[in-house]
């Protein structure tokens, strides 16, 4: 639910990025009409509004608290649509995702080595999953790290070298990378499952 839920801000970002509609209500009638200019702005606007509802919904759900995983895409998706929309430029918009990757990225990075009993953040989110050794703890950390960086740096490519293809890969193409990296992920460390059975 709670993953399904998180794809409902970009289904919203492309249908109105790629179909968009301009709502006209004149004289008690509404007419809906192809927007044939500023569909990046009215996606930001669908992107904006589906966010505020979706991290609403995260809210009631996990019992009034949001993760800190949600609150940085939450305020930083607030932070650069609304430039955006304000500066009517769309370029905050197209450095948004590799803003975020590059933030989960630095995240991972120092998560081993900051605060008072450091933990790398791969284990505090895997743990109940795998049983792996310090040592590979701390790999699996700086394989995640790397994949954020090289996650961001992919979408800053397509939203300035590759425009044409830009919200294709934002939606598709970086949903896509990310499944593959977490079953290349399971498929490499399926010798490292925790077992069931032991832990009842």
């Amino acid at each position: 639910m709670k993953a399904l839920l998180d794809f409902v801000p970009l289904a919203a970002f492309f249908v109105l990025a790629k179909k968009p509609v301009v709502l006209d209500i004149a004289q008690g009638h509404l007419t809906i009409t192809p927007a044939t200019t500023g569909a990046i702005f009215i996606a930001t606007q669908g992107l904006l509004i589906a966010s505020v509802i979706v991290y609403a919904l995260h809210f009631i759900l996990q019992k009034g608290r949001l993760e800190k995983s949600q609150w940085i895409t939450l305020l930083l998706t607030l932070a650069f649509c609304g430039l955006t929309l304000y500066l009517h430029d769309d370029i905050w918009l197209r450095w948004k995702s590799s803003i975020i990757n590059w933030t989960f990225g630095t995240a991972f990075l120092i998560s081993p080595i900051v605060g008072e009993h450091p933990i790398p953040l791969a284990k505090r989110f895997l743990a109940s999953v795998f049983e792996l050794t310090e040592s590979n703890w701390k790999k699996l950390n700086l394989a995640w790290a790397a994949f954020f960086f090289i996650l961001g740096s992919l979408h800053l490519a397509f939203a300035f070298a590759f425009p044409a293809l830009w919200i294709d890969f934002k939606v598709f193409g970086s949903t896509a990378i990310m499944i593959v990296f977490m079953i290349g992920q399971f498929v490499l460390l399926r010798s490292h499952l925790k077992n069931p059975e032991k832990q009842s």
